[in-house]
């Protein structure tokens, strides 16, 4: 129990405290300019995908975006100038993090530095006793798996191209790697997003995660992904609506007023950032392609970009102000999003 919660304190520091609280404070006094780091980010691992999963523009196989996977050298590169900042990393975004073979070597490196890092996998690539167990010994905070259905008919209408069995057998090799290494800080989720195609599989879901001895965490699915900040949320409903779940419960939308439920002031700008796997910045994960960068950190230093012209003008937007820059975040905005 004292490993695991040194393991979890270890990566705060007065710095990354600072950064927390410096953020809560200047978004709520309106600050455009910002006198600290973002204390947590997402560094995309890569935006290449072995699955085709019809709300995602990686699965579709949208090309607006420039593919590649992250080498650890751009990861060192990054750390080495923000990383004392920093108290978590999502490595992932729009793609599957386990196709970058250097992955556990840059988890390596973040745990060494005192940064947790999170990943999200479809664990529907073949997973050898090797990666398995350099996974769970690269002490990663969470490893979230997505597995939306609970028998191989219902997964496969969303993850095409995968193979649910695997996914399975790939959980009770995890959990079986992280008793036999008696790992007890990387906790490994079991993400089941409602769908319409679905959504009758809840409590078999529950049920099998109960027998696997994985956690399983029920979530709410978004239309398309890769377009929903681009468009009012009555075109996305109806476009996608064969997929959004009749459960009120667990539908984002207000579907008689055709908005989402909860449409709020987004804190994004202050909180967090999100870097490509090629550098580029931008605002939020909801934010497919380089069109709108903010700025890329190989070619100019985090420092300068966090209170460039465009981070302003967005900052300026999210609060209501005048500017003369339209950002993607003006986009968001007009489209009722702001964001989920």
């Amino acid at each position: 129990m004292l490993k695991k919660l040194w393991k979890h304190f270890r990566v705060f520091s007065i710095r990354k405290l600072y950064n927390l609280f410096m953020g809560k404070i200047q978004f709520a006094t309106g600050s455009i300019r910002l006198y600290y780091y973002p204390a947590r980010i997402t560094i995309e691992s890569g935006n290449i995908c072995n699955l085709r999963c019809p709300l995602c523009p990686t699965g579709q196989k949208d090309d607006s975006a420039k593919k590649g996977l992250l080498s650890f050298s751009d990861f060192k590169r990054f750390i080495d100038e923000i990383g004392k900042n920093i108290l978590l990393i999502r490595l992932y975004n729009w793609g599957e993090p386990l196709l970058n073979k250097e992955l556990v070597k840059m988890v390596e490196y973040a745990d060494k530095s005192k940064i947790a890092v999170k990943i999200s996998t479809n664990l529907s690539l073949p997973i050898e006793d090797t990666l398995a167990k350099a996974l769970i010994k690269a002490n990663l905070q969470k490893i979230y798996i997505s597995c939306d259905g609970a028998s191989s008919s219902t997964y496969s209408t969303y993850h095409i191209d995968g193979d649910f069995n695997k996914v399975i057998s790939n959980m009770k090799l995890l959990l079986k790697k992280k008793k036999q290494l008696n790992n007890h800080y990387t906790e490994i989720i079991w993400l089941f997003h409602v769908f319409k195609h679905n959504e009758h599989e809840i409590e078999k879901a529950k049920a099998m995660a109960k027998d696997i001895g994985i956690k399983l965490v029920i979530n709410k699915m978004r239309t398309d992904m890769g377009k929903e900040i681009f468009e009012t949320s009555e075109k996305s409903i109806e476009r996608d609506s064969k997929w959004i779940p009749g459960n009120p419960e667990y539908n984002i939308f207000n579907m008689t007023e055709k908005k989402p439920k909860n449409r709020f002031n987004c804190d994004l700008l202050w909180a967090e950032t999100v870097i490509n796997w090629d550098g580029c910045i931008l605002p939020c994960c909801a934010v497919y392609n380089e069109t709108y960068s903010f700025g890329n950190i190989k070619e100019e230093s985090f420092k300068n970009i966090w209170n460039n012209e465009k981070y302003a003008s967005a900052r300026k937007e999210i609060l209501g102000l005048k500017n003369n820059i339209k950002t993607v975040c003006h986009i968001c905005k007009v489209n009722d999003y702001l964001y989920l």
